[in-house]
């Protein structure tokens, strides 16, 4: 038959019109040739359009808008193995004979002999991916993990499908609510004449009948403009003037933008109309739809008019059909236009439509995603592709010029400062004879070391800004839960604690021997190295652990913020406590667990619950203290209901009590020096102390003011964000680039004379270059003007 040997049946006798009177009878109930009943294999894939099975997914178009082929979200032709065979139902096209076509999943040793040559019921050559129990798929090219249905049909959902809204269990659907596209309609009121009311003229209104006595607040228009022979045309009923059709959808955004009643936002077009043809809308076209014309000499569909409700009283005999017309020439009713959803299955009714976004990838049955714009920017994101959010960001790592530039020039000063003085003072270290000069030396060291830190933070994560450049935001995610932030976050706290640490205990240090009259003198003995070495371990050891404190994996459930699964589509960006709830009560059912929150341990738990784990468990990332912002700055900003907020002002406590006993012991010290000054007698060495006093006195007004103006408003807008009072979140970089790191600048030339020493001696040097460079152009000028008067003499 059809020029096929074997078991091919013909097409005259497969799913013929007289098989529609068998109803609901599944197929093997129905008088079959085969002795299988593979002939009468027929679906609705319509209700307009009937085939046998072996029609679908088979490269021809069949039914209107190609639903049997995949569009509109037909889930079987979206499941589709490597191998091909000849269908037993097998047919030309185009008058040729094709041979082989592909086999959907879902037929593969399923029990029913679909290919002629049988292969699709031989286990032999079918990959079987079981998972536990009698949990076996065939027809895939590896096993991969799949998510589990608790109860129900489908078992199972595979991760490419999972929230698509086609292939789902009853528990996926509830937890993919926050990923799928909300269908947004509108009804309009119908008054007894056969008005629309789109949209309420008066606010508050709830009836039509309400708008008794207050018909000059609405307008009546008609739709279409254009007359159409023998029918009546649409009352709209609207509010006066232009309106904001952004957040209109259906019939009220299709008949207000068609008609011209959209006003002052860009975009709120009217859907592209097309011209009605005889093969429209055939497979939903009933009978008492008929053809009329426009004036415009176009078709337009008619259809009777609906009795009204006073028993057919107000029945006009024709109207015009509201029905819009795809471009694959299917036909939907107005209100599943610019409705956020493709119901034409080719995307023409959402096509030019002004109030929805598009997000940037398709979903599973390759036809866009889309969301109201009112969902757009609104810090919860909608698409899983996340462009929602990201394509409102212009967020950098760094933002703004000026930030970027202080943040390189203060990073390479800072590193560049430092280390010359590591490396000029750690060489003088031999020369050190007094325990109290290498207790200061060591302790000068550990300051530079610290500020040195904070130089290469700088530098490193103006590298990152560079690196990322106006593609922060495609890759935020994967940036803040990254090592490389955590150990920058690192590196910049234990290089400021460090420093701060060391700085405090050198104060406290030259207080206690001022105030105590140590001797300055005192030989550097094996007792001053053990307490040199304790010292410094100390400052070190504390400084490292403020630092890594927060990465303890037994504390996860105080610093970490969110988790991130990258994979997983109904777990879209960072997944915070509060909103697993949802998601497990809707997968599991109640919780025993009173607790607002679970901990992160038994969250993963139940999350990874829910898929197998034939090849790993499923990747996920954590946000953690660092990852608050770009640049990776401990969590100093945090809110009053935080729990970070007992660690991060214990540390800014501690930080502030430094800046405490600094402030007081460098006070008392300059306190003490002017008093030595004036009971020193006059004289020549009366001069060089009080010169050096001065000088002395000068430097630690410096480290004062120095300290406060880094700490203090640090510290106070710290306090007032914590009250709610301002954001100061949006000053992160602003502080982790410039008002914390200067210090590190400062610092070097402050408390060492290596530093003061370099810059004076090329000052000099400059200095005398100059004096050097005017003196011989002096020389030049005298011999040029003596020439001339040689020359004349002669």
């Amino acid at each position: 038959v059809q020029g096929r040997p074997g078991t091919s049946i013909s097409d005259t006798v497969v799913c013929n019109t007289d098989m529609r009177s068998f109803g609901n009878k599944p197929y093997w109930n129905r008088t079959a040739l085969c002795d299988d009943g593979i002939d009468v294999a027929c679906v609705h894939v319509t209700s307009a359009c009937f085939l046998h099975k072996h029609q679908l997914c088979d490269g021809v178009v069949d039914c209107a808008g190609g639903v049997d082929e995949g569009a509109g979200g037909n889930p079987l032709c979206r499941q589709i193995s490597a191998r091909t065979c000849p269908r037993r139902f097998s047919r030309s096209v185009m008058g040729e004979f094709v041979p082989k076509r592909s086999i959907p999943r879902k037929w593969i040793m399923d029990g029913v002999g679909d290919c002629e040559d049988g292969i699709d019921e031989m286990p032999e050559l079918w990959k079987s991916c079981r998972y536990g129990g009698d949990l076996i798929l065939y027809g895939y090219e590896t096993c991969d993990d799949i998510f589990l249905c608790p109860s129900g049909s489908p078992r199972f959902v595979t991760m490419d499908t999972l929230c698509d809204q086609v292939f789902a269990c009853s528990s996926a659907t509830a937890i993919c609510t926050p990923s799928f596209s909300s269908e947004f309609t509108t009804t309009p009121l119908i008054t007894p004449d056969g008005g629309y009311h789109l949209s309420h003229c008066l606010p508050g209104l709830r009836l039509p009948n309400d708008h008794h006595g207050n018909e000059n607040s609405c307008q009546t228009i008609k739709f279409p403009e254009q007359a159409v022979y023998g029918a009546t045309p649409l009352l709209l009923i609207i509010p006066p003037g232009k309106l904001d059709c952004r957040y209109f959808f259906g019939e009220a955004y299709y008949f207000l933008s068609c008609s011209g009643r959209c006003g002052g936002h860009v975009n709120t077009t009217c859907p592209p109309s097309r011209v009605i043809s005889g093969k429209s809308c055939s497979s939903t076209r009933g009978t008492s739809v008929v053809y009329s014309q426009r004036a415009d000499g176009h078709l337009a569909f008619v259809r009777s008019s609906i009795p009204g409700s006073a028993g057919g009283k107000y029945s006009t005999g024709f109207e015009v059909d509201k029905r819009f017309v795809c471009q694959n020439d299917n036909c939907i009713p107005y209100n599943r236009v610019c409705d956020l959803t493709d119901d034409c299955g080719d995307g023409s009714d959402e096509e030019g439509c002004g109030n929805h976004f598009v997000c940037n990838t398709l979903n599973i049955n390759l036809t866009s995603v889309y969301i109201p714009l009112s969902r757009v920017c609104d810090g919860v994101f909608d698409c899983v592709d996340l462009s929602d959010e990201r394509s409102c960001c212009t967020k950098e790592v760094i933002d703004g010029k000026g930030l970027k530039v202080s943040c390189w020039v203060i990073g390479i000063l800072a590193v560049v400062l430092n280390v010359t003085l590591m490396v000029k003072g750690g060489s003088t270290l031999r020369s050190v004879r007094s325990s109290s000069a290498l207790f200061d030396r060591i302790l000068i060291l550990l300051i530079g070391m610290g500020d040195g830190l904070v130089g290469v933070y700088l530098i490193a994560i103006s590298g990152i800004d560079v690196h990322f450049g106006g593609e922060y935001c495609e890759k935020s995610f994967t940036w803040l839960v990254s090592t490389t932030c955590s150990v920058l976050g690192i590196v910049s706290t234990v290089g400021s604690q460090l420093s701060l640490f060391s700085m405090t205990v050198l104060s406290v240090s030259r207080f206690v021997k001022l105030t105590r009259g140590l001797s300055l003198a005192q030989p550097v003995s094996k007792k001053t190295v053990v307490h040199v070495v304790a010292m410094v371990m100390i400052i070190m050891v504390v400084s490292v652990g403020v630092a890594w404190v927060p990465l303890l994996p037994y504390l996860e459930d105080v610093f970490v913020n969110a988790l991130f699964y990258p994979e997983v589509n109904f777990l879209k960006g960072f997944v915070w406590k509060s909103e697993l709830t949802h998601t497990f009560t809707e997968y599991y059912g109640k919780l025993r667990s009173t607790a607002p929150e679970l901990p992160w341990s038994v969250s993963r738990s139940l999350i990874q619950d829910m898929f197998t784990s034939r090849n790993a468990p499923l990747r996920y990332s954590v946000l953690n203290f660092y990852g608050n912002d770009p640049v990776c700055l401990f969590k100093y900003f945090v809110s009053g209901d935080d729990p970070q907020l007992a660690y991060s002002w214990g540390v800014l406590g501690v930080n502030f009590v430094c800046f405490i006993l600094i402030t007081i012991s460098y006070t008392i010290v300059n306190f003490v020096s002017l008093k030595s000054s004036s009971g020193v007698s006059e004289g020549a060495a009366a001069k060089s102390i009080k010169k050096r006093n001065k000088k002395l006195q000068r430097k630690i007004s410096i480290i004062i003011a120095t300290d406060f103006a880094c700490w203090m408003p640090f510290i106070t807008i710290s306090f007032l964000n914590t009250l709610e009072v301002v954001n100061a979140t949006m000053w992160y970089g602003l502080f982790s680039i410039v008002i914390l790191p200067i210090n590190s600048v400062i610092n070097p030339i402050l408390y060492d004379t290596v530093i003061p020493g370099l810059i004076a001696k090329a000052t000099r040097k400059a200095t005398r270059r100059a004096g050097l460079h005017r003196k011989r152009a002096e020389q030049s000028t005298i011999v040029t003007s003596v020439e001339p008067n040689l020359a004349s003499a002669v």
